[in-house]
């Protein structure tokens, strides 16, 4: 499924109409001569000034014909779009170690750290977009250069909307900083020729799954992959959630540049928007799929091959508590066997159910057990469990979110925290036993937002720790009749064995996000 954008910077990912005959035969370079070449001059046969001197992901792409449109008025058919971006992608995109540093922004990660580009990169280019941004493009000195004079003539106020006038931003801009960009994101690379010389992986076959859904969900089943008659992916999906129900859905994919797959389906019903990337041998696709209304809301998701070499991809629950009993299901390729699966000392099991990418069984953990790591063996594969005799800690994650208001044509944006237990070894070690039930409060993060209230008016907090958000201001109930913004501190309070253990998060309630490109 292509992607493409939308009014308002909205950029989702939307299946296209079949093209039109003219769009699906004319080659790639053909496209870019009859739609691009008004403005960027052919210097050689296939290329075109300031156009093959860049490299990008599809998304990176997908903003600059964004940008053709909407600023320079260019007249460009979905199907072309389409098709441009598809070229464009897999003949200048980026080789998977390229794009890897930078994937959470692609796959819309909330509350994730920027990339560390050191100080000045920082405040030079952090402070009007992710430096992931930077990061998932390719280019020389000049082109940087060109890019630099771009922001300027893009945006003329760019020093004082940027807080730049602390320094000589200018001076910095089309001096120091294109080199420097130049050898941190080159445009030839050995990366980009490997890639660009290896066959590309075959994706359609059976694939063993399994995912988490911050706030308390995983799953795990399979996905029969196919092509269809135009060479693109169709996914039927067969799942079934720990403590729960089938979970069924189906997605229509592009694979762009060899390895990224951008789909669009429904899953339990539900519409989703799927971000993966495929390993380079073809046999793991690892990534996210989310509400296209609601990027934050989604889950990770991991598919191997089913046919892959022995290997467990996950142990539900990963974690049991001494003297005490849990369903385990066990996923992954090649578990089936002659030889008992193994839950490790201390631990018997009554399989319940056994194939070669599924064991379900009952395990009871010994009263006596010694807690530590055990290796879970079924067939050629092992994983890891967690037997713990308590919670020693337990962290609030994220460590610092953002949700903002909502209101009128901009929905609220929400935040999912969960709370992560930990259990000492004997030797001092903290070994996380993944997400545990908590109860949930909001409190003020400081005094200040004590004395504003800040917890009655910017959302409420849900049991299982997503926080939504209030509707945006002004509210004449609030000092100066403010916005409903907060200042909250997130506390989840987890119980064992009569004892109490609280961890504490972060979290301000924002104002709404009016531009949502593809790469925040």
């Amino acid at each position: 499924m292509p992607i493409r954008s939308v009014p308002l910077l909205l950029a989702l990912l939307v299946l296209a109409p079949a093209a039109p005959a003219a769009a699906a035969t004319e080659s790639g370079a053909a496209l870019v001569r009859t739609w691009c070449s008004g403005c960027h001059r052919e210097r050689a046969p296939g290329q075109f000034e300031r156009i093959s001197d860049i490299r990008k992901t599809p998304e990176g792409w997908v903003m600059t014909l964004f940008r053709m449109r909407q600023v320079h008025h260019l007249a460009l058919p979905d199907e072309v779009h389409d098709a441009l971006v598809r070229h464009l992608a897999d003949t200048q995109g980026l080789a998977p170690a390229e794009a890897a540093p930078g994937r959470f922004a692609l796959e819309r990660r909330p509350n994730v750290q920027d990339l560390d580009l050191g100080p000045e990169l920082g405040v030079m280019c952090g402070r009007c977009h992710s430096l992931a941004r930077v990061a998932l493009q390719r280019r020389d000195a000049d082109e940087w250069l060109k890019h630099m004079h771009f922001h300027m003539g893009q945006f003329p106020s760019l020093e004082y909307q940027a807080s730049g006038r602390d320094r000589p931003w200018w001076e910095i801009a089309s001096t120091k900083l294109p080199a420097e960009l130049a050898a941190l994101y080159p445009l030839a690379t050995p990366a980009w020729r490997d890639w660009q010389a290896r066959a590309k992986p075959e994706l359609a076959g059976r694939w063993v799954v399994v995912g988490h859904v911050p706030g308390g969900r995983d799953f795990y089943g399979t996905a029969e992959i196919r092509r269809d008659a135009a060479g693109e992916y169709r996914a039927q999906y067969a799942l079934t959630e720990v403590g729960g129900g089938a979970l069924a859905g189906e997605s229509h994919a592009i694979v762009y540049t060899g390895f990224e797959w951008r789909g669009r389906g429904t899953l339990g019903g539900h519409a989703t928007r799927e971000i993966y990337a495929a390993s380079e041998d073809g046999r793991r696709l690892t990534g996210r799929w989310f509400d296209p209304e609601h990027s934050e809301e989604g889950g990770d998701f991991t598919a191997l091959r089913a046919d892959a070499p022995a290997e467990v991809l996950a142990v539900l629950p990963q974690a049991l508590k001494v003297g005490t009993g849990a369903h385990v299901v066990v996923v992954g390729t090649g578990l089936a066997g002659a030889a008992a699966p193994s839950f490790g000392d201390g631990a018997r099991a009554v399989v319940a159910r056994r194939e070669a990418n599924v064991l379900e069984a009952d395990v009871t953990v010994a009263a006596d057990a010694a807690p530590g790591n055990r290796v879970v063996s079924a067939g050629a594969a092992s994983g890891r469990l967690v037997v713990y005799r308590q919670i020693d800690a337990l962290e609030v994650r994220p460590a610092y979110g953002i949700a903002r208001v909502g209101g009128g044509r901009i929905a609220p944006v929400t935040a999912q925290f969960e709370a992560i237990g930990a259990t000492r070894l004997p030797g001092g070690e903290l070994v996380s036993l993944g997400p545990v039930a908590a109860e949930w409060r909001a409190e003020p993060f400081d005094e200040e937002a004590k004395r504003t209230a800040d917890v009655d008016f910017a959302g409420r907090l849900e049991a299982n720790g997503r926080y939504r958000p209030a509707g945006a201001g002004p509210n004449p109930k609030r000092e100066f009749s403010g916005n409903n913004v907060g200042n909250l501190a997130i506390v989840a309070r987890a119980r064992d064995a009569g004892d109490a253990l609280e961890g504490r998060g972060h979290l301000v309630v924002t104002v709404q996000r009016w531009n949502t490109p593809p790469i925040y």
